[in-house]
């Protein structure tokens, strides 16, 4: 008996609910540690590239293995996979509340990712075979909206626990959630095994996990690589597209491949994958330089920040039923264009908003951004995965799924890579030498404590600084706008069905 039949009978609403517990507690990792960043950093006593990579390393590893958690669920049972991801992915946490260096942190961040990578195609996977055609979309509406609230409320809750308590209770918190996930999945009972084991394909695994980190890692090393070998960092990022390139063209000829691209090469699944993998760019984004502007820029407490960028949030709340409704109404298409539309303007508006440090303009595009987001997010999610093979789906979740965190670390890296230059092009004089300078090399770098220091001891200093970083900003969300545009017109050919 497969999942599928087996899920579709007894406690749909249960499951949903396990599921997304799950789901919610990824989403909240891959945005809650951008605004305590700043004091992470201080009390590890971390470079800024030490502290760029405790987001960086969570998101990586997650992209990299989404794939391989995917095969895993459908050749030894969704259920089993997941429960073995969960108590990871607790581990994970608690080992990044115990780190007291930069290594430390960082390898446990990885193992936070590579968990996730494993745990979410098998919750997706769950949900879609527990309800009924007619149903999904309302159901995989609650599951990615209640999920994307966390990543959109990761920059207030981890202001808050900055605030009020210790920045390791940002992992703590996973354990307690996990325990219930795990107790609710045994409650239910749910079913082991599936129908269609599938091969591992060692050699796709292989590309794969090494060549999607390489590229990652080469492109962020771009914006400040090593004085001994400036060199390396383009070299790595051609030798991990080349990996990823060489997967990608292994898995259109091997019988069994990780990544089963033709399930999603034809149209408009590609272009909806696209699109996904588009607007998770945005939102990444939006959930971690959205807070950290408001810290620079516009000098807020880490409290005050999680708090302004709640604009972002709050839609979501109003949309995401709604969204998912029209989809069993009318289907995809017309969400995810307008959806698309609504968020370019918003960031458009946004930009504007940075650029002259009005908050209320910028909380204005928030909205937009997170209202069209939605629209067009949630009814693709359901889309894409009714479309694949009941006994492929964990599969295809994990495809669909590697693209959308690729996304995400891509444009992270995209944007940091921006941040710099635009800095960099912004300031007219040559910094200081001695401590002054030290700490106008950290605030250039997003240090927001060597900023408001520098504002008592050099503010002539300090305001460029502050303003070249607003130069940086706009430029991060520019890139946001420009992937918004090309979300546009993928939605308008490539992820359109031919008439």
């Amino acid at each position: 008996m497969t999942d599928t039949k087996t899920l579709a009978a007894p406690h749909p609403t249960r499951t949903l609910v396990a599921m997304t517990g799950s789901l919610s507690m990824i989403f909240l990792d891959a945005t809650v540690v951008g605004v305590a960043l700043p004091t992470i950093q201080a009390d590890l006593n971390l470079t800024t590239a030490s502290a760029a990579w405790i987001i960086n390393a969570f998101l990586v590893a997650f992209a990299s293995t989404l794939a391989v958690g995917g095969r895993l669920a459908d050749r030894y049972g969704r259920t089993t996979i997941f429960r073995i991801a969960i108590v990871l992915f607790a581990g994970g946490s608690l080992a990044c509340g115990l780190a007291d260096n930069d290594l430390t942190i960082i390898i446990a961040r990885a193992f936070q990712g590579l968990a996730a990578g494993l745990m979410q195609p098998a919750a997706t996977a769950i949900v879609i075979g527990a309800f009924p055609k007619g149903k999904r979309g309302v159901a995989m509406a609650t599951y990615f909206g209640v999920a994307l609230l966390f990543l959109m409320a990761g920059p207030v809750i981890g202001g808050a626990i900055i605030e009020f308590t210790q920045w390791q209770w940002i992992f703590y918190l996973n354990l307690p959630v996990a325990a219930a996930a795990i107790l609710l999945s045994i409650r239910l009972n749910l079913p082991p095994r599936t129908a269609s084991p599938r091969g591992l394909d060692l050699i796709g695994i292989l590309l794969l996990v090494t060549g999607l980190p390489a590229f990652v890692l080469g492109l962020e090393w771009l914006g400040h690589p090593p004085e001994a070998a400036t060199w390396l960092p383009p070299l790595l990022a051609i030798a991990g597209l080349t990996l990823t390139t060489l997967c990608v063209l292994h898995a259109t000829r091997a019988k069994q491949p990780i990544l089963h691209v033709r399930l999603i090469a034809a149209r408009p699944m590609l272009g909806q994958t696209i699109v996904l993998a588009l607007v998770s760019l945005i939102m990444s984004a939006q959930a971690i330089y959205g807070a950290i502007y408001l810290q620079e820029v516009l000098e807020f407490t880490p409290l005050q920040a999680g708090l302004g960028s709640m604009p972002l949030l709050l839609p979501v709340l109003l949309v995401i039923r709604s969204a998912g409704k029209m989809y069993d109404r009318i289907g995809a298409r017309k969400p995810m264009i307008y959806g698309l539309l609504i968020t370019l303007l918003g960031l458009l508006i946004e930009i504007c908003g940075v650029w002259w440090e009005h908050y209320p303009l910028l909380a204005f595009g928030m909205v937009l951004v997170g209202s069209g987001s939605t629209f067009a997010t949630t009814p693709l999610n359901t889309d894409v995965l009714s479309r694949a093979p009941d006994d492929q789906r964990g599969e295809v979740s994990g495809l669909v799924q590697t693209m959308r965190q690729l996304g995400s670390s891509i444009g992270i890296v995209v944007c940091v890579l921006a941040i710099g230059w635009s800095v960099a092009a912004a300031m007219p004089t040559t910094l200081p030498t001695g401590e002054v300078g030290q700490q106008a090399t950290r605030a250039l770098e997003g240090d927001v404590v060597s900023l408001r220091l520098l504002q008592h001891t050099d503010p002539p200093l300090a305001d460029s600084l502050r303003s070249a970083r607003r130069h940086g900003m706009a430029a991060a969300f520019g890139v946001q706008a420009l992937a918004a545009a090309i979300g546009c017109i993928v939605a308008f050919t490539l992820a359109t069905d031919r008439k």
